[in-house]
């Protein structure tokens, strides 16, 4: 695929994106989830728990699928793909790390919607290091990081990440 065809296949990806989670919104205002498929059902509950968002996805404006920059916001339509691809991650038991992970947040106090969010955290920052090196993602750096995590306090995560990411430059360097 030339690099025009992918930026159109992102571009109708994102729109296609967008108009669900738009779709969706509107069900969920409307209390209409019983008209919903299961999939649909999915991904409205976590539309429900970002409700901040929510000047985002009633944003007609947005629908085409062009580039959207969110302000200094983190992109509510990237963070509720990502936390889709974690709950079905969840769900399929796969990678069963994840699992772990979220079980050992949630016993040192975080809810499970907060142990879902650093795990995107996890594999945003394994997605960036594999997309950087313009390699494919790296599943077993992925289930170590999990493992790694799950270990640790939840405040202490984010210093797991810093040292994977130092631990990686310096072996790049030599």
């Amino acid at each position: 695929m030339g690099k025009d065809e992918s930026r159109t296949h992102e571009q109708l990806q994102r729109k296609f994106f967008r108009q669900t989670v738009h779709y969706l919104w509107d069900m969920v205002k409307a209390g209409r989830l019983d008209e919903l498929s299961e999939k649909e059902r999915s991904l409205a509950k976590i539309i429900m728990k970002h409700k901040e968002y929510a000047d985002h996805f009633e944003n007609k404006d947005i629908l085409d699928g062009r580039e959207y920059e969110a302000g200094a916001a983190f992109n509510p339509f990237f963070h509720l793909s990502i936390h889709k691809m974690v709950e079905d991650e969840l769900s399929s038991n796969t990678p069963a790390e994840a699992v772990l992970f979220c079980k050992a947040m949630e016993s040192k106090g975080l809810s499970h919607h907060d142990a879902i969010h650093y795990i995107m955290m996890i594999l945003i920052h394994v997605v960036y290091l594999s997309t950087s090196a313009g390699e494919p993602f790296d599943m077993v750096r992925y289930r170590q990081l999990l493992n790694e995590c799950g270990e640790v306090e939840p405040f202490e995560v984010d210093a797991v990440i810093a040292m994977d990411t130092k631990n990686r430059d310096m072996n790049s360097q030599g």
